[in-house]
């Protein structure tokens, strides 16, 4: 009778190294790969809110979803506003504590960790991924959180293609200086609000995608960019507010602002 031979140890070791060396190439490919899933279906979420944003317009005589609206009561803010979450698809429920809503998967990016931690954490279930842009409304002097009404009309917004709407934070809203990332993302990463809050990053944008964001435009598109095509140290020293503004300077004159149209 035959007898197989058995493996040496010399031939364990080399197949172990093989399959370590294996490992070490495939799963870097494999997280990126899985990032990458990730990062698209953050993407479908934020172009499923623009078209939202697009058939609001559509319903409500030219005015986009308003980051705040006095006149809907404890729906006052965009993610409980009804009509847009209707226009998402979504059937709504009342929170646990009878006082908040359920968010849908559109709010939530898969990536965002922090914020599923909160959420589990939380006796209410309204925690979101994304915010709105106020960047128009944050002026010197005032405080837009009071403001009856907070939002655009189509016709104030000349190029749509080319302004934020939405993008990626941990807060409901966004500002043009929250998308600092020298101190903000770049030593805070995925945080929590008052961290972000403490070093002069109201409204943060969170780059959670490769060092990027995605980003929901007044027309609708989405497009991914890198921190440093969505923040600028140059564009706020000349008060240049890019697509964070609808104006072509930030701040803008009271002669500008008169112009935007009242809802």
């Amino acid at each position: 009778m035959r007898h197989r031979r058995a493996f040496t140890l010399v031939e364990l070791l080399v197949v172990i190294s093989v399959i370590a060396v294996l490992m070490a190439i495939l799963m870097p490919a494999l997280m990126r790969a899985k990032e990458t899933g990730k990062r698209m279906v953050c993407c479908s979420h934020l172009r499923s809110m623009g078209l939202a944003n697009v058939l609001y317009a559509d319903e409500s005589h030219g005015w986009y979803v308003p980051i705040i609206d006095r006149t809907l009561g404890k729906d006052f803010y965009w993610p409980a506003n009804q009509l847009f979450r209707r226009l998402l698809g979504y059937k709504d429920k009342q929170g646990p504590n009878e006082s908040d809503w359920h968010a849908p998967k559109e709010y939530r990016c898969p990536t965002d960790l922090v914020s599923v931690q909160e959420r589990q954490d939380a006796q209410y279930t309204s925690w979101i991924s994304y915010g709105g842009n106020i960047t128009d409304w944050y002026l010197p002097g005032t405080n837009w959180m009071t403001m009856p009404f907070v939002g655009h009309k189509n016709t104030s917004v000349a190029s749509p293609a080319s302004e934020l709407f939405f993008s990626e934070g941990n807060d409901w809203w966004l500002h043009w200086r929250g998308a600092n990332y020298q101190i903000g993302w770049d030593v805070l990463g995925q945080d929590t609000i008052m961290p972000y809050k403490n070093v002069g990053c109201d409204g943060p944008v969170l780059y959670r995608h490769s060092e990027g964001v995605n980003i929901a435009f007044y027309d609708g598109h989405v497009e991914h960019r890198k921190k440093d095509k969505v923040w600028s140290q140059d564009d706020w020293d000349h008060g240049y507010g890019g697509m964070w503004s609808v104006f072509k300077r930030y701040p803008p004159s009271e002669a500008e602002r008169r112009r935007l149209p009242k809802p």
